[in-house]
């Protein structure tokens, strides 16, 4: 599930991008925002990278029909 930063008065949310809802936990600092993200998407079994104000799965990259014969 990937997730936006978001600032909102003095404190930080997640944004749950696929749920399109923030998560309960506020947090006061953007890295203790980042980090329980990324360890939300480690528990789930994803692998999070950050990129801007968003924490998104790293896609694995397609195996070519080439490649696949030759497995």
């Amino acid at each position: 599930m990937p997730y936006r930063i978001d600032k909102k008065d003095n404190v930080y949310k997640l944004f749950n991008l696929t749920k399109k809802e923030y998560v309960k936990k506020d947090f006061r600092s953007k890295e203790t925002a980042i980090s329980a993200g990324k360890n939300y998407m480690r528990y789930s079994g994803e692998k999070p990278i950050l990129k801007g104000n968003r924490l998104i799965n790293k896609t694995s990259k397609a195996v070519s029909f080439k490649n696949y014969n030759k497995m």
